[in-house]
């Protein structure tokens, strides 16, 4: 390898500071974990939380296996919704999110974190067609998919009635 292939190793952590962070990390955890009556789980606790926040929001109950495919809850009324999140800060997103139709899945919801708060649900219906024209989406196959961006986040956010016309669920932080 070359110098420029390596990157510096961190200044200001030690090794005694990096595993005591790592508690305090795994102790925050365990508790994120027993508050949502998971106990030990090495699944993503982003991926865990965004799941069971989405099946307090709809009112439903999550998928019996955890790790299963195409849905991970069904709502109240019956419908499948496949729970998905998307993590970056407040602003300059590095990541950005496709969302995709699932057949037999009712609902595909998209949990928004920004500097990991919980900043927005949205929640998109299988024919993504008007919603992609609304936001001026020019990506091929925009009936099945949407590449969701942090203007499309903000779009979608501050118009979110207009959105709900077009089929959408959507809950902007705060909930309550």
């Amino acid at each position: 390898m070359t110098d420029s292939v390596l990157r510096p190793a961190p200044t200001g952590a030690g090794l005694p500071e990096l595993l005591s962070a790592l508690d305090s990390y795994r102790l925050a955890r365990q508790t994120l974990l027993g508050t949502l009556g998971l106990g030990q789980s090495n699944r993503d606790p982003l991926a865990e939380f965004a799941e069971h926040l989405v099946a307090a929001l709809w009112q439903g109950r999550l998928a019996e296996s955890r790790v299963q495919a195409n849905y991970d809850l069904i709502s109240a009324d019956g419908e499948y919704v496949q729970v998905k999140y998307l993590a970056n800060p407040l602003s300059n997103w590095p990541n950005e999110h496709t969302v995709r139709s699932i057949p037999g899945v009712g609902w595909y919801a998209l949990v928004v974190y920004e500097a990991f708060t919980v900043t927005g649900v949205l929640a998109f219906p299988p024919d993504l067609t008007e919603i992609c024209s609304a936001l001026g989406k020019r990506h091929p196959g925009q009936a099945t998919s949407l590449q969701l961006t942090c203007r499309n986040w903000w779009a979608i956010r501050d118009n979110a009635d207009a959105y709900r016309q077009l089929g959408m669920r959507i809950w902007v932080h705060p909930f309550l």
